[in-house]
């Protein structure tokens, strides 16, 4: 099969269904739902929560992929919002999460437009924080250039366990 595919859970490790992305750039959709899925979760909050609690920060992200090599690099306070919008299940979500600090890692090519809504949607709820990244997007980067960049910028504000 060209697909990837992934399960998708609640903060109590529910399960809600799964999410699938073609390896084939031809294909469209790129992505698929599982069908009656709905956005209105974080991808990863399941494990991120207590993560998020210990360190009072979570790094916002837009895809599963991305919450992967995030893991990888030892960010587990890691979520995924499913794209490039937040809604307002999600927002509830952040807020019930315990974060203070929201660290927004939105691809650099609708990531700008990404970001400008999270504020806008977010409001004063939280501290936020773009580092700069030198790819379009973090699920690119490699394990040692994420902690490479990221690291330095960050420091102080979020777990980074090994």
């Amino acid at each position: 099969s060209n697909w990837a595919v992934e399960s998708i859970y609640d903060v109590d490790g529910k399960y809600l269904g799964c999410v699938g992305r073609s390896k084939d750039n031809e294909t469209k959709p790129k992505w698929l739902h599982s069908k009656g899925f709905k956005k209105n979760v974080l991808y990863g909050l399941n494990i991120a929560h207590k993560y998020i609690k210990e360190s009072s920060s979570v790094i916002l992200v837009e895809g599963q992929g991305d919450v992967w090599r995030m893991h990888e690099a030892g960010f587990k306070n890691c979520v995924g919002i499913f794209g490039s919008s937040l809604n307002e299940d999600q927002l509830l979500l952040l807020e019930q999460s315990g974060a203070l600090d929201v660290v927004v890692l939105t691809d650099s090519d609708a990531g700008n437009k990404a970001y400008e809504q999270i504020l806008k949607k977010c409001g004063r709820r939280f501290n936020y924080y773009r580092p700069k990244i030198s790819s379009k997007d973090v699920g690119d980067m490699s394990i040692d250039k994420i902690k490479e960049e990221l690291c330095p910028q960050i420091e102080g504000s979020l777990i980074n366990e090994d």
